[in-house]
């Protein structure tokens, strides 16, 4: 006898995952924060920049990235949105991929150390989430069965 996996067991995997996520979201948060800041504080740097709209609007982006990891983790292992959680799983997966790719496409060349290093937590990230993906999709057996 087979029990469909309806709750997910919250062990070491599953707090990578959330260690991960929102360590992530808190350096997007973070970049918004500082890009916000140069926009009010640092004219002549904001003009030379792009100007006041663009980093306003990569300050919404960084806020917004880092808002979905939030609300997208704490889905995933909500138990009232359990049925939910393979295409949540997938939607934190899309996230982040898009997220690498807006990076590399963006940055033009000017890496920087925080930026290498939240793209390896993110693929890692990743890498976790098909990982317990996989787990979930196999039944387990029935204690005594």
């Amino acid at each position: 006898m087979t029990i469909p996996r309806s709750t997910t067991r919250f062990g070491a995997l599953q707090i990578a995952i959330c260690v991960l996520a929102l360590a992530t979201a808190a350096v997007h948060i973070y970049l918004g924060a500082i890009t916000h800041i140069m926009v009010v504080t640092q004219p002549e740097a904001t003009a030379a920049a792009g100007g006041a709209a663009a980093l306003g609007f990569f300050a919404a982006l960084f806020y917004l990235d880092g808002l979905g990891y939030i609300v997208l983790t704490a889905a995933l292992y909500h138990p009232a949105l359990a049925r939910f959680r393979r295409l949540t799983r997938w939607a934190l997966i899309a996230l982040t991929a898009a997220t690498i790719v807006a990076y590399f496409v963006l940055i033009q060349g000017q890496y920087d150390a925080i930026g290498i290093l939240d793209k390896l937590a993110e693929v890692v990230l990743i890498v976790l989430l098909v990982i317990e993906g996989r787990r979930d999709r196999r039944p387990r057996t029935a204690p005594g069965a």
